[in-house]
């Protein structure tokens, strides 16, 4: 096995790589595509740099004893992760595997799992063992074999940065100065299936690493997938106001509402206090939002009523709608507007994408949100915006000790 470990941002073939996948790989790439700057300057707050850190790592572990070539095309298995231990207590690494891939690669959101998208309403989100019943043992165990090996460079990274950073950081981890804290685990997206695999060996005669890796944390959610040229034009990007359905807060039935962004501390301070997803003031302003706000009195700006990010891995982030405005279509126009805005920004970060004017605005043209299967009214967003329920992606916190060790 071979293992790249490249410091703080990917490098093209990396890129190019991921994106070979897509829409398997579309949470990692776009991770990756943050890393290397997709974002920086964009947010009204003009953050640089802020995708990614010294303490970052982009690790790819490949089926051989060395990374594939051109001429070995794309169909070497691989596994990538983007970590950066220094987002405690946010997501600190994002996992792919090529394995999870489920057959060709559909064109439209609708070519993806017809039959799942029949499902009924109760449909339980849970499906790591579904997702990998039809892998042969071979399949499983190389998956588990690559993963595992970022997994644990991963802990050997933890533990050299961990005193620097427990010391930099102490209030993330509860206990000052306390490195052993923070190499106890690590909060991973990952595949639902992959999750499953890494929980589950095979009989020893089909994976010899018999590392069963424990949790002491799991949340699954749903991955929705949009195609861009899907996502209806709600709004136009020179509109200042929305008009919503009722006479304005002035009483003269005039528009109550502009667009705006996220872009000041006492706006990030309401939005953390509406979700219980941890989330850092630093990182919401430093990715790309919109949000609609009350009209402020003498110049002054009003209060923020509806708000939606792009997030660090390119998915629908926090979208959220004070009640007093709920059930006016606000969160569907905003969830359209963010993605027509922002879907162009990962253009760029790849040297081999073209910047047409007719695809300057839409990039790969893949979209994503993940969305809870409690959580029936972010469901009919996403289905109203034209999206297709694809796997489960989870959100887990991983045992280092479980992890066990290279042979």
């Amino acid at each position: 096995m071979y293992i790249e470990d490249i410091p703080e941002r990917p490098t093209q073939a990396q890129l190019r790589l991921l994106r070979a996948h897509l829409p398997y790989s579309l949470p990692v790439l776009r991770r990756l595509q943050v890393a290397a700057g997709a974002f920086d300057g964009i947010n009204s707050a003009g953050t640089m740099g802020s995708g990614t850190s010294t303490y970052a790592h982009i690790l790819f572990a490949y089926d051989g004893d060395k990374a594939p070539t051109k001429e070995d095309g794309d169909n070497v298995p691989f596994a990538a992760a983007f970590l950066d231990l220094h987002k405690t207590p946010e997501t600190a690494a994002w996992v792919y595997a090529s394995d999870q891939d489920q057959g060709p690669l559909p064109v439209r959101a609708e070519d993806l799992f017809a039959t799942d998208n029949d499902r009924p309403d109760d449909w339980v989100v849970d499906r790591g063992a579904e997702l990998v019943a039809a892998w042969s043992p071979e399949r499983r165990a190389r998956c588990r074999r690559l993963v595992l090996a970022l997994l644990r460079r991963g802990r050997t990274i933890a533990q050299e940065v961990a005193p620097v950073l427990a010391a930099q950081l102490p209030a993330r981890f509860g206990i000052p100065d306390n490195a052993a804290a923070f190499v106890k685990s690590v909060k991973i997206n990952i595949h639902d299936g992959i999750r499953y695999v890494l929980q589950h060996p095979g009989t020893p005669d089909e994976d010899t690493d018999r590392a069963a890796v424990t949790l002491s944390y799991y949340d699954a959610y749903d991955k929705w997938l949009f195609r861009f040229e899907d996502v209806p034009v709600l709004s136009q990007p020179e509109d200042t106001e929305y008009a919503t359905s009722f006479s304005g807060t002035d009483g003269a039935g005039q528009p109550s509402l502009v667009w705006d962004s996220v872009h000041t501390r006492d706006d990030v301070a309401l939005v953390i206090s509406r979700t219980a997803i941890p989330r850092t003031v630093e990182t919401l302003l430093s990715v790309p939002s919109v949000a609609l706000r009350e009209k402020g009195e003498d110049g002054k700006e009003g209060t923020l009523q509806a708000w939606a990010f792009v997030g660090v891995d390119g998915s629908l982030w926090t979208l959220h709608t004070e009640p007093a405005y709920r059930g006016r279509g606000l969160a569907k126009t905003l969830a359209a507007r963010l993605f027509r805005q922002y879907c162009g920004v990962f253009d760029a970060i790849l040297e081999t994408v073209g910047s047409s004017e007719e695809n300057q605005n839409k990039g790969d043209g893949w979209c994503a949100a993940d969305v809870s299967a409690s959580n029936r009214q972010s469901q009919g967003v996403c289905k109203r915006l034209g999206a297709k329920r694809a796997w489960s992606t989870a959100w887990i916190v991983a045992s280092y000790d479980s992890l066990g060790y290279d042979e």
